[in-house]
């Protein structure tokens, strides 16, 4: 099955599907260290977990692109948040155009939906600002994510993580260089900026 079409096929249900426990996302967020009027792209956005934390941090002056590939996933990702500075793209990251800088990029929950790797984080390098972050976040250990996508793979195509300084490894080959790396029984997070 295609992304798009389980994502689809889940979106009225995802949020009774997957939680995500406030102080977690509260971890993530504060990780990436955020200001206030940053323009912040959310690749897979999904329903919106990460909305309004990012819309807290980066305050009304800031703005949020909500992107994802799943037009159900947004749909209900629009009807529980209402923001300003919030603007919905239903879209393949890899085909996304933009004619403004973007301050930070956060795949929160979805990279290893993102099949190619190495076009990612070109991808991101492009659409980011000077010193701009990118990130990539997980609330969950390298091996829950791992264990369970390897469950659905036959569902739904899927890789694995690898090692947060692999990940980071390949981020430096493409231009950015580690702020923040976890990688532990909690979380899996990385955090670059663009040099």
């Amino acid at each position: 099955m295609e992304d798009r079409e389980f994502f689809n096929t889940v979106a009225e249900n995802w949020d009774n599907m997957c939680c995500h426990p406030p102080e977690k996302v509260n971890h993530v967020i504060e990780s990436i260290d955020f200001a206030k009027g940053e323009k912040v792209l959310d690749v897979g956005s999904g329903t919106g977990v990460l909305i309004p934390y990012l819309e807290r941090k980066i305050g009304k002056n800031g703005s949020i692109t909500a992107i994802d590939i799943a037009e159900n996933m947004i749909k209900v990702s629009r009807r529980k948040n209402k923001y300003s500075n919030l603007n919905f793209q239903i879209a393949d990251f890899f085909k996304y155009e933009s004619k403004e800088g973007y301050d930070c990029i956060i795949a929160y929950s979805c990279y290893p939906h993102l099949k190619d790797k190495e076009k990612f984080f070109e991808k991101s390098y492009n659409l980011l600002n000077p010193e701009g972050k990118l990130a990539i976040a997980h609330i969950e250990s390298k091996d829950k994510i791992n264990s369970h996508h390897s469950k659905i793979g036959d569902t739904i195509d899927s890789n694995l993580l690898v090692d947060i300084d692999k990940l980071a490894g390949a981020a430096e080959k493409k231009g950015f260089y580690p702020l923040y790396l976890q990688d532990d029984h909690e979380f899996y997070i990385y955090v670059g900026k663009k040099f």
